[in-house]
Order: structure tokens, then C-alpha cells, then sequence
């Protein structure tokens, strides 16, 4: 793993531009990793472009700096270079004309005539050295960024950095580390390995956050000591951990708290499987006033809040032919792979995908894919 850092700084150290993604909808983890990579590579003087496609980030992490260097969409294209040779002719000076369905460029010669022979056209390079990818497991994760631009895939070099078993390993350097509980460990590990002093009490915010929000402020079963000793490192930097706490954990809307009433009221616990269930309808939402972000929290409420269960579900039942579900794991669980007949999404904490089915069936199908995989084990 250590060689594996070690070419990562070494393509840091030689490269001039980067791109870093994150995927669709990134968690905090995925943000504050990003934000430190990216302020890390600025101090390095080097050109960053850092883009979460499309619109599904959490407005709730814009207290974090640069936040607002979060660009949503790019667009990625090579220019036209037209190479005139000077060899027979010098050139003393270049024009041009922009019409309605045409621009016209003109190059007048020093002396003499330029012929058709003198001049060639080619495509440049796209404009980075290196894509870096954070906590994508799969470049499908990136949606229509990553089919728009497959170009791009194949000709730059990617660092792939992430800490999911479920990663395709599809980069040219694979730094994936399953034994870390999250991304922003990983990166403050890579910087660190580079020089810890470039850490400033920014970056510190940046990463503190990703494993406050990674580990759910250390209540997560999975959080490691060395998650508890980076964390503590991060604070000493300069980490704000009561803005952090004050901004993710005290400040729910009323709309969540009120649709997390209309959950525990409805909540059902199977013993066997670990799983902790909880069904609404609709208009529970609407009489909830809840948001999206209200939505996607209630599965991040019912892993914090539920803890005599592993794997908890949240169904949403939008018509009778309709229900999205939502499914979390406190337990080392490949959620994409016990659901992918439904296609699942990443999710906060987890995946979503919709049942084409009311509640029952859906609940039905659901508790039928946890039960194969429990019988595999």
C-alpha cells in the first residue's frame, strides 16, 4: 500500500493540471476529502478543477471553505490547433473575421506565398494531466459525465481513491484501502506522506468533517482507533469539531422531525435478519412538509438512532405501482450487489432504487434478497 501512496505523489509531484470527481450525490465524506485534495494540490501550485456532476449534493456542507469551488457541470472538449509551418515562409501577422455561418482566418506572410501544403490541422489534448476519482467505486457512478465524456476516460491517467470493497479497481493507480473507514482518512494519510505540514486549520475542517460523517460522530460500527487517532490529529491542526457537530447534528428541519415521528410509529423489527423496516405513503411527506434532503435523512437517522438493528430500510410508497426504497448497513454489506435486480443508486449511507409494486410487495421483495444473502453466510 505504502508503494501505492508513493506513485500517487510521485504523479502529483510531476503533474501541472488535475480534475478530481466526486460521483452523484457525494456524502460529507466525498466533499471533505475532496476540499482537502484540492487545496493540497493548490498549494502545490498546481491547476484544479473539482466537479460533483450534477445537483445532488447536500447544500447542508456549504459551511465548510471553498464549498462554492464545488462546480456541478463541465465541459470537456479538445480544441482545433491549425499549425502553419514557417519554414519556407515567415509569418507577419494573423487575422480573423467572424460571419454569421462561418469565421475566416487570415495569415498574411512576410514575403512570398503560403501554400495549402504549409498548413495542417489536429486536435489538442484534453486539458488534464490527471483525473483524480474519490470514493467512486465504479465510473458509472459519475452518470451522463462519464458517458459524455468516455474520450476523456480513455486518454487521461486516473488516480482512484477510495476505501469501498465494492471498487472496480479501474484505475492506472488504485489506491483503495478497505481497512480505512474513510476517504478523508486516506487523503490526510497521502498528505501527510507528502509533507503534514501543508495542513492547514481549513483542511483540517475539510477532512474532520468526512470522518464526523463517515463514522456518524463515531457511533458507526465500523469506526476504527486509527479513525479516533487521525481525528484527534485533525482537531490539534485546528479542526472546528463543534461547528462541524453544531452544523450536521443540530440543525434538523421540522420537516425531519416530523416525518421521523410518522417512522417510529410504523417501524417493524426482524430479529433474523437485523433489519429494522419502516413504511410511509406520500402524503405522510407532504403532511410532514418534507423535503428531499428530509427524505434521504431518515435512513441516516434510523442507522444512528436504531441501534438494535444492522441493516435498516425506509419505503416510500408513491403510487400503487410505485415505491422507492431506501437500505443502509452498519455491517459489511455490498448493498449494490444483494439489490441488483432494482438497479440501486448510491445513497446517503447506502442505496435507492424503486419497486415497481405497493408497499407489501415491495417490503416482500426486499426482505426476500436480505434472507438469500443471510443464507449464503
Amino acid at each position: 500500500m505504502q508503494e501505492l501512496v508513493q506513485q500517487v505523489i510521485d504523479k502529483i509531484s510531476t503533474g501541472s493540471n488535475f480534475l478530481i470527481l466526486l460521483p452523484q450525490q457525494p456524502d460529507g465524506d466525498g466533499i471533505g476529502a475532496a476540499l482537502a485534495m484540492r487545496a493540497f494540490l493548490k498549494k502545490m501550485e498546481k491547476e484544479v478543477t473539482l466537479v460533483a456532476p450534477g445537483l445532488g449534493f447536500e447544500q447542508k456542507f456549504n459551511f465548510l471553505p471553498d464549498f462554492g469551488q464545488i462546480q456541478t457541470n463541465l465541459s470537456v472538449t479538445k480544441n482545433l490547433v491549425i499549425d502553419v509551418s514557417n519554414k519556407r515562409v515567415q509569418i507577419e501577422e494573423l487575422s480573423y473575421k467572424k460571419e454569421q455561418d462561418r469565421l475566416s482566418i487570415y495569415i498574411r506572410p512576410k514575403a512570398g506565398q503560403l501554400e495549402p501544403s504549409d498548413v495542417s490541422f489536429r486536435s489538442s489534448n484534453f486539458p488534464f494531466e490527471y483525473i483524480v476519482c474519490l470514493g467512486i467505486a465504479s465510473l458509472d457512478q459519475l452518470g451522463d459525465f462519464y458517458s459524455n465524456n468516455t474520450e476523456l476516460f480513455f486518454e487521461t491517467p486516473i488516480i482512484n481513491i477510495d476505501h469501498s470493497a465494492t471498487n472496480d479497481n479501474y484505475g492506472q493507480i488504485n489506491l483503495v484501502r478497505l481497512n480505512s473507514t474513510s476517504n478523508s482518512e486516506i487523503v490526510f494519510d497521502l498528505i501527510n506522506n507528502y509533507e503534514g505540514s501543508l495542513v492547514d486549520q481549513n483542511m483540517a475542517t475539510q477532512l474532520l468533517t468526512g470522518i464526523i460523517t463517515k463514522t456518524n460522530s463515531f457511533q458507526h460500527a465500523r469506526t476504527t482507533p486509527a479513525a479516533f487517532v487521525k481525528a484527534s490529529q485533525l482537531v490539534s491542526l485546528g479542526g472546528d469539531q463543534q461547528e462541524i457537530i453544531k452544523q450536521l447534528y443540530k440543525t434538523k428541519s421540522l420537516g425531519l422531525l416530523k416525518l421521523w415521528g410518522r417512522v417510529l410509529a410504523r417501524l417493524k423489527l426482524t430479529p433474523q435478519l437485523n433489519l429494522a423496516l419502516s413504511e410511509i405513503n406520500s402524503s405522510d411527506i407532504e403532511k410532514a412538509g418534507a423535503s428531499s434532503n428530509d427524505i434521504e435523512g431518515i435512513i441516516k437517522e434510523m442507522a444512528s438512532e436504531l441501534g438494535m438493528a444492522k441493516i435498516f430500510a425506509f419505503l416510500i410508497e408513491e403510487s400503487p405501482n410505485s415505491t422507492m426504497c431506501f437500505v443502509a448497513s452498519a455491517i459489511p454489506l455490498d448493498l449494490v450487489s444483494v439489490f441488483k435486480v432494482f438497479h440501486p443508486e448510491p445513497s446517503v449511507n447506502g442505496v435507492k432504487f424503486r419497486v415497481n409494486g405497493n408497499l407489501a410487495f415491495s417490503e416482500m421483495q426486499l426482505t426476500s434478497l436480505l434472507q438469500g444473502e443471510t443464507d449464503k453466510t
